[in-house]
Parts: C-alpha cells; structure tokens; sequence
C-alpha cells in the first residue's frame, strides 16, 4: 500500500497506528457485542467512519483517491465469466 500510494515517511507511520487501533477495536468490538449482531455492525460502521476521517487527514487528496479506489474494487469480489463457473449449475 505505501508504494501504490506512494506514502512518505511520516504517513506510513500514521497509517501503521491508525491501521493498529483500527485492528483492535475491531476484535474488541467483535468480542463485545458477538450476541448482537445489529448493534455489532453499527458500532463496526461508526469505527469504520473513524478510519476514514483519520485517513483523510493523513492522506493527500490523490492518495485518498487511490486509496478509496482500492478499497472499493477488493470489496467487490469479481464475477465469473462464465455463469457456470463457482457454482451449481
């Protein structure tokens, strides 16, 4: 990720604790509310919007760009291109 998003020295830093905390709260909050499961995923979506918010401030505006780009595209699994691949059929 910090050659892709061509990260300096200090951002690597930041990102690297940031990404830390992130890790954390997400087993702790997983642990937390594990009988809950809607509470568990508004509580993982609000510490989702924390990342962001730190992101942004450590990134530049290009990088956060990229950085979105590539999120959104390993979100995404892709598609077989054939419709029999992967599954019954």
């Amino acid at each position: 990720m910090s050659e892709q998003l061509q990260l300096n020295e200090a951002q690597i830093i930041q990102l690297r604790a940031v990404n830390k905390i992130k890790l954390a709260r997400v087993e702790e909050i997983q642990w937390q509310y594990y009988d809950s499961p809607l509470e568990r995923n508004a509580k993982l979506a609000e510490l989702e919007s924390q990342y962001e918010t730190e992101c942004s401030r450590i990134l530049t505006p290009s990088q956060l760009s990229m950085f979105h780009d590539d999120r959104q595209r390993d979100a995404v699994p892709p598609q077989p291109t054939n419709p029999t691949d992967g599954g019954l059929g």
